[in-house]
């Protein structure tokens, strides 16, 4: 498989071999000094890291260049960019060996998060992103502990905190009593003159220490001028600590315990590939059919159909086809009976779907009204781009007019927590209306027209 890259500096498009493109992305983590197990880790990682932004992965590619999976802009697609890097023989087996595998949580690629050296524990991804994420939990590190990093001492002046940390640091205009482990135990009379006092344990009279430091009296203040301060580790914290997980490879234990070990609650699994023939391969839909029996809100038509038994004949016919298009679909209700607006967005909510979409038909005292319609929560802008596509498609197939797209506080828009769009199709209170939604063919060519325009929108967002 080939993916198409935006490279930022030169402005041209070219395609890469997925495999090529995933040992560039490795091999900026991988040195020659790494174990191969760890050199695993960083191709499962690369490969993750792509998966996410394929669409079968609900990824909508780089979204600076369309058409193209990543671009090669540091701290765009990738945080340091994609380098034109060697690719070792080394890393070329990393990414033979592990083959297709991806990290996944809940069925879907994670960001897999790494950094050099944890220091002894890693760390919750609320605390460093501001947000819980369940497969970025701390875990314990004993591999790391005894690894010395460079830099780890940084030596600031008063002035130079006060600069960097925009603060104002009050001098003191009265004698230091204590700082502990250091200045203790001060014994001082009535005009400040410091009688005696212990400094690093040890006791001294005032006088002894104006000896010895050549100080002008015993009336002295003193307090720090230079802070050492000194870390432990290099980086976030988060997910996987890269020494590590050279540590755990050098004593025997596998690409796979290292990644569990670091991801809680994660699965490897092979990565899907995208189908020609499967277009929603990866994509998961809701479908709601509205208005079922004992639904006091029901329509019917002036010849006696119900809009809950024409509504649900249509979502049958297109969970059908959104299946043989590689979509996994559930439905609100199969049967006759009405469930509530609650229970439709409970069940929605659970389902987790990319979108949620309901079939309802309109009703209007006056018969005349006809046509179809949608409808969608403000600022919407992915149910507003499908309900367009949606229209654009119906109105030709079913002969009707396309009376457009219009934002709605209607609950179910609200309280299901996706992007999620309303479609009245025709008017079940119009003689003519009422005849087309009777029709069986007529339902089939509507579900037809739906998933066509689904189909185009998740083709649209890869353009």
């Amino acid at each position: 498989m080939q993916c198409n890259i935006f490279d930022w500096e030169s402005s041209t498009e070219y395609s890469v071999p997925m495999w090529e493109l995933i040992g560039r992305m490795a091999a900026f983590n991988i040195k020659e000094t790494s174990h191969q197990e760890a050199a695993k880790c960083f191709a499962i990682i690369a490969r993750t890291e792509l998966a996410r932004k394929l669409h079968i992965y609900g990824g909508s590619g780089c979204e600076k260049h369309k058409g193209c999976e990543l671009c090669t802009e540091p701290g765009h697609c990738l945080e340091l960019g994609l380098p034109k890097i060697n690719i070792s023989e080394r890393v070329r087996a990393a990414v033979r060996d592990t083959g297709n595998l991806i990290i996944t949580f809940d069925g879907k690629p994670i960001k897999p998060y790494c950094h050099y050296r944890c220091g002894g524990a890693t760390e919750n991804s609320e605390n460093v992103i501001g947000n819980r994420i369940t497969y970025l939990r701390k875990v314990f590190c004993e591999y790391c502990r005894t690894v010395d990093d460079e830099g780890k001492d940084k030596f600031f002046s008063l002035e130079e905190l006060e600069r960097l940390l925009n603060i104002k640091i009050e001098k003191p205009k009265d004698v230091y009593y204590d700082i502990k482990g250091i200045f203790e135990n001060l014994d001082i009379d009535e005009q400040g003159r410091i009688k005696s006092l212990n400094i690093g344990g040890k006791f001294f009279k005032g006088t002894e220490i104006v000896e010895r430091l050549g100080l002008n009296s015993t009336r002295f203040n003193y307090m720090p001028v230079r802070f050492l301060i000194s870390c432990i580790g290099i980086g976030h914290g988060l997910g996987l600590c890269i020494t590590g997980a050279e540590e755990m490879a050098r004593r025997g234990m596998s690409y796979e315990d290292i990644l569990y070990y670091y991801y809680t609650g994660i699965k490897l699994e092979e990565m899907e590939m995208p189908e020609e023939d499967k277009p929603l391969k990866g994509k998961t839909i809701a479908l709601d059919a509205a208005s079922g029996e004992d639904d006091s809100y029901e329509g019917k038509g002036p010849g006696g159909l119900r809009e809950g038994e024409a509504n649900l004949k249509i979502v049958l016919e297109l969970e059908m086809l959104l299946k043989e298009a590689g979509a996994k679909v559930f439905l609100t209700r199969t049967g006759k009976k009405h469930i509530n607006l609650s229970e439709r967005a409970e069940i929605a909510n659970g389902m987790k779907p990319d979108f949620f979409i309901s079939i309802c038909q309109s009703v209007f005292p006056n018969g005349s009204a006809s046509g179809t319609e949608a409808y969608h929560y403000r600022e919407d802008k992915e149910a507003a781009k499908l309900g367009s596509m949606i229209l654009e498609e119906i109105s030709p197939e079913m002969k009707c007019r396309n009376r457009g797209l219009r934002t709605a506080d209607l609950y179910i828009l609200k309280e299901v927590k996706c992007s999620t769009l309303q479609l009245n199709i025709l008017y079940i209170t119009n003689p003519e209306d009422e005849k087309k939604l009777a029709d069986p063919d007529m339902r089939r060519k509507a579900a037809r027209a739906i998933e066509r325009g689904i189909i185009r929108y998740y083709g649209q967002m890869g353009k």
